[in-house]
């Protein structure tokens, strides 16, 4: 969550560990400095399938590592938030009456459920671990423990 109201911005590398065996991320991450300092973290969890849980951790100069302090707020959009319904369709072999159609089309698709988005705090620290589930988007924010 980028910062209204103007301000400069700082857009950092991100890298994740989490991978399909094969070498191709499951899991991406963006990372952007806050004009008010804080960190917001938009994380892309592209496995269909899995959940995953993960850590956050920030390496400074010298190689110091250290995390999210405080709180932190997440911001969920996924499966359980947003699910797209394909339109119904019915396929008639023979047509009940003479020039009927075979393919009968109930809906034109619908969203169900369609948000909103789920969102939930929760205490940051160096070991603390966050939930991805599984085809998401998540946006993490808070403050970088001082080292």
């Amino acid at each position: 969550m980028a910062q209204p109201a103007g301000g400069e911005h700082q857009v950092y590398s991100a890298k994740s560990d989490v991978d399909d065996g094969a070498g191709r991320e499951l899991v991406t991450a963006y990372a952007l400095k806050r004009p008010d300092g804080e960190w917001s973290l938009l994380v892309v969890n592209r496995d269909q399938e899995n959940a995953h849980r993960v850590r956050i951790a920030f390496r400074g100069d010298g190689g110091s590592v250290t995390g999210l302090a405080g709180t932190v707020e997440v911001a969920t959009f996924g499966s359980a938030q947003y699910k797209w319904n394909p339109p119904r369709t019915r396929f008639i072999a023979h047509a009940e009456t003479a020039a009927a159609p075979t393919v009968v089309t109930y809906t034109n698709g619908t969203a169900d459920p369609d948000g909103p988005i789920l969102r939930s705090k929760q205490s940051g620290g160096k070991d603390t671990l966050y939930d991805l589930p599984s085809a998401s988007v998540v946006v993490i924010r808070g403050k970088v423990a001082v080292p």
